[in-house]
C-alpha cells in the first residue's frame, strides 16, 4: 500500500501544471450557491482575476479548509482544485468539516452527471484519484460515514483505473 509522501507525489505528478483554465473558480462557486447575489455578471466573470488560478499548489490552506461549495464547479475546476483538496484532506483530515465533506462527495460519482465532471481528467490524473482513495482509509481515521463511503466511491468506480 503506498504512503502519504508516494499519494501525494502522486497526485502531485498527475496534476502538474494543471490551471484553472476559464473553469468555475472558488469564488465564483460561492456566488453560484448563493443563487448568484453577491456579484453583477461583470463581476462574476471578473473574481477568478483575484485568485490563484495557475498553480494550484499554492491556494492558501486557509481558503481551501474554509471551501464548501465543491459541488458547483464545473469540470475544469473541479480538475483544478481537486489535487489541492486531496492533499489538504491528507494534511487535516475532519469528518465533520464541509471542505471534507464535499471533496469526499466530489470524489463518488453516483449519477451520470456527477461522473460528467471528471471529463476534463486524463488518465494519469484519474489514477491518481484511485491510488488516493485505495490508500485513504490507511492514512487517516475516517469516521462515520467516510468509512463506508470511502471504500464503496474506490470499488464502484475508480477501481478500474487501477486495474489497467
Amino acid at each position: 500500500m503506498d504512503g502519504k509522501i508516494e499519494i501525494i507525489s502522486a497526485i502531485s505528478k498527475a496534476f502538474t501544471g494543471v490551471t484553472l483554465d476559464g473553469g468555475i473558480s472558488i469564488d465564483q462557486s460561492r456566488v453560484i450557491d448563493n443563487y448568484g447575489r453577491g456579484a453583477s455578471p461583470e463581476e462574476f466573470k471578473r473574481l477568478p482575476d483575484k485568485e490563484i488560478t495557475d498553480d494550484w499548489s499554492k491556494i492558501p490552506t486557509e481558503v481551501l479548509d474554509d471551501y464548501d461549495c465543491v459541488a458547483h464547479l464545473d469540470e475544469k475546476g473541479l480538475r483544478y482544485y481537486l489535487p489541492a483538496l486531496m492533499i489538504r484532506l491528507l494534511d487535516n483530515y475532519d469528518s465533520g468539516s464541509m471542505m471534507t465533506i464535499a471533496t469526499l462527495s466530489a470524489l463518488y460519482p453516483k449519477t451520470e452527471s456527477r461522473e460528467s465532471n471528471l471529463s476534463e481528467m486524463n488518465m494519469e490524473q484519474r489514477r491518481a484519484i484511485a491510488k488516493f482513495l485505495k490508500a485513504l482509509p490507511g492514512l487517516v481515521e475516517l469516521e462515520g460515514e467516510d468509512r463506508t463511503v470511502v471504500p464503496r466511491a474506490y470499488n464502484r468506480y475508480w477501481s478500474r483505473y487501477l486495474s489497467e
